[in-house]
């Protein structure tokens, strides 16, 4: 760990990252600053207090407890501050309320950028996260008290961690801890905000199992050992919150249905993220599957992975989960790794003036979608 800081560099693509990062954060604070707290959002912020509430919200532990983060804050600091400092702070303003939110939101954009990155060099990883950055669902999600941020962020801490791990089985077994340990995090916030994400985990095993052929074994005996760490965490997370989630009968009495199934469509969707989007998508996926490069795995993971995060939420609709913020991190990292496979042909100009137009576009629309959920809040 101490090894990969000292390599790490800031560098002109890390800058470029983070400006774009800039913008997202600006974008957040002003809608969670602008926008009144809803009353479910004041719910699960009650519930983290006083471990107290409805079924439905109490649903989600690892919301509870993050959502009363800032009032314990405030709380403690208003102790030790000038009175002029505590007045102030006496009612605090939404996006204090909503801040830790938000920085999940940066860090899901972070570790998208790293993730595309790593996969398809600087390109694929600038066009994931201007699709990112650019996003008016994850924008929306990442300025709002609920448990849709915390489960995209750790959805991708599973899937490409455990992709990682499988990686790795074939190196000196001294290179696995640091990755069970951030497998087993990621496993444990994600059972502890649904504890219906285990099924994400069985996909991420499935990947496992592709990936190390050969030592399938060892990828049993990571993911048990990630798998304790992660059922540590989830009952640290439940018993300091004082839920332990949805009951069985919920997630058992609801049966699939053609409307589930069309969930799938998600991308598709102008409601979900804009029309560019259903756009760059469609080109994504007509290359995908028409141009034989293109369909590795790299390109496939990321596709499977969205369709399947969303249909596995929404058939327990229960949850109050807004099941395509789910997917759109994976979309995103899809797109970005065609994207980077067209940027490597001839047609390298024509196709990064369309991304340009597009990203142009893309954010105006998006500045127009975030001033109607302001003033018109659903």
């Amino acid at each position: 760990m101490f090894q990969a800081l000292r390599e790490f560099r800031v560098g002109r693509p890390q800058v470029f990252a983070g400006l774009m990062l800039l913008a997202f954060l600006v974008q957040c604070l002003w809608v969670a600053n602008t926008r009144k707290l809803s009353d479910l959002e004041y719910r699960h912020i009650t519930v983290g207090l006083t471990g107290k509430g409805e079924k439905a919200v109490n649903s989600s532990p690892f919301t509870s407890l993050v959502a009363a983060f800032p009032v314990r804050f405030i709380s403690a600091a208003r102790k030790i501050a000038t009175p002029q400092l505590s007045a102030a702070l006496a009612v605090p303003r939404p996006w204090l309320l909503r801040l830790p939110f938000i920085i999940f939101g940066l860090w899901l954009g972070a570790a998208l950028w790293w993730v595309a990155r790593r996969l398809f060099d600087d390109a694929g990883g600038y066009v994931a996260l201007a699709l990112y950055c650019t996003s008016p669902a994850m924008i929306i999600v990442s300025s709002n008290i609920g448990p849709e941020i915390l489960l995209a962020w750790s959805s991708l801490g599973l899937i490409y961690t455990a992709i990682g791990v499988a990686h790795t089985l074939y190196a000196p077994r001294k290179k696995w801890a640091p990755r069970i340990v951030i497998l087993g995090l990621s496993i444990g916030f994600a059972l502890a905000t649904v504890w219906w994400s285990f099924t994400l985990v069985l996909l991420a095993f499935a990947y496992m199992m592709y990936l190390a052929p050969g030592c399938r074994r060892k990828a049993f005996m990571v993911l048990a050992s990630a798998s304790v760490i992660g059922c540590a965490v989830w009952a640290v997370i439940c018993w300091l919150t004082g839920s332990f989630g949805l009951g069985l009968k919920p997630l058992l009495a609801h049966k699939p249905t053609l409307e589930a199934l069309g969930n799938l469509a998600f991308p598709l969707s102008g409601r979900t993220d804009g029309y560019v989007l259903v756009f760059l998508f469609i080109a994504a996926l007509t290359a995908y599957g028409s141009w034989p490069r293109a369909r590795y795995f790299g390109n496939t993971a990321p596709l499977l992975t969205s369709l399947a995060a969303v249909l596995l939420f929404s058939l327990v609709p229960a949850f109050r989960l807004w099941d395509a913020t789910l997917g759109l991190s994976f979309v995103f990292i899809f797109i970005g790794g065609l994207a980077a496979d067209f940027l490597e042909t001839r047609f390298r100009r024509p196709i990064a003036v369309i991304l340009a137009a597009c990203f142009v576009v893309r954010a105006v629309l998006t500045l127009m979608a975030l001033i109607t959920w302001v003033r018109n809040p659903v």
